[in-house]
């Protein structure tokens, strides 16, 4: 190829490249949320180097990036050394931010990450027991939560990793004394892990539909001050419309699950047609990804 045919290859290819960005300062937010959770998908599939792509283009399109989404992109930057544009991103954000997203192990070595005050809470007791409770709410779910039973020095011996009805039982009536006496917990008073301790005791309080129901108020509460994402209350809302007989909403409760066949149904649901632009709304992923997530994890 001549010279003057690669000058004119290059001005060629730097036109497109510039109509690309003009598209991407237009590009739609549904679009900006599916480009987010297909680079959470790759990071999850641990195909970093397409993730961190995806991360890039994210941060060029919007400045306003969803912790989970900046997560994410952090922790593919880390799997393939890009170690000095992370200390770069993290030296942009704002110390909630970074007390948010430094909590996780990859970046603990990051000095900007040691540099932050760790998370004070006004009631260190009660934080330990609801912490308790929330580890034992998951090992009668197999889920044994390591990080956080090394983070606070649970005693393992003390798990109870059998018998989840009696366990859901006792969370469930000792956190009713507990917002009895101190009102619904916050993150101020016991610390972000143990609200979503909580949220959980409460989804897993089938045994006592009607309190389960009646805290769904407390949850939105929660949500509004950003205690908790947005899903759990979505969690929540349909898992009390689906015990209540009504349709859920949210599209997070399936009716049949079938790993052999590879089929996923979901329990009756409202305006399914504008179901993905619902779980936008309240930073859920994509209803095609979350089947294929539940698919794949079974």
């Amino acid at each position: 190829m001549n010279k003057g045919k690669t000058i004119i290859l290059i001005l060629g290819i730097s036109v497109i490249i510039s109509c690309k960005q003009k598209e991407n300062s237009q590009i739609s937010e549904i679009e900006t949320w599916k480009l987010g959770w297909r680079m959470i998908e790759n990071s999850m599939e641990e195909n970093y180097e397409i993730a961190n792509l995806q991360f890039d283009s994210l941060r060029n399109i919007t400045d306003k990036i969803d912790r989970k989404y900046l997560l994410t992109g952090l922790k593919s930057k880390n799997k393939i050394g890009k170690n000095d544009e992370i200390i770069q991103i993290l030296s942009t954000q704002n110390e909630n931010m970074l007390r948010e997203i430094c909590a996780s192990e990859f970046l603990s070595n990051f000095e900007i990450c040691n540099s932050i005050p760790k998370e004070k809470v006004e009631n260190e007791n009660l934080q330990n027991e609801l912490i308790k409770m929330y580890v034992d709410d998951q090992a009668v779910r197999n889920n044994l939560m390591q990080n956080i039973i090394d983070k606070y020095n649970i005693d393992t011996t003390e798990i109870t990793k059998d018998g989840g009805v009696e366990v859901d039982e006792r969370n469930r009536n000792r956190l009713k004394e507990i917002i009895g006496e101190f009102g619904f917990p916050t993150k101020k008073l016991v610390g972000k892990d143990a609200i979503q301790g909580v949220f959980f005791i409460i989804q897993h309080s089938d045994g006592d539909k009607e309190w389960q129901k009646s805290q769904l108020p407390n949850i939105e509460r929660t949500v509004e001050n950003g205690d908790l994402e947005g899903q759990k209350y979505a969690y929540l809302y349909d898992r009390i419309k689906i015990n209540s007989g009504e349709k859920q909403f949210y599209g997070t409760q399936f009716s049949n699950v079938d790993p052999v066949n590879k089929t996923v149904e979901l329990a009756d649901t409202e305006n399914v047609e504008d179901l993905d632009k619902r779980r936008m709304k309240i930073g859920m992923m994509p209803i095609g990804m979350y089947k294929k997530y539940m698919l794949k994890n079974l």
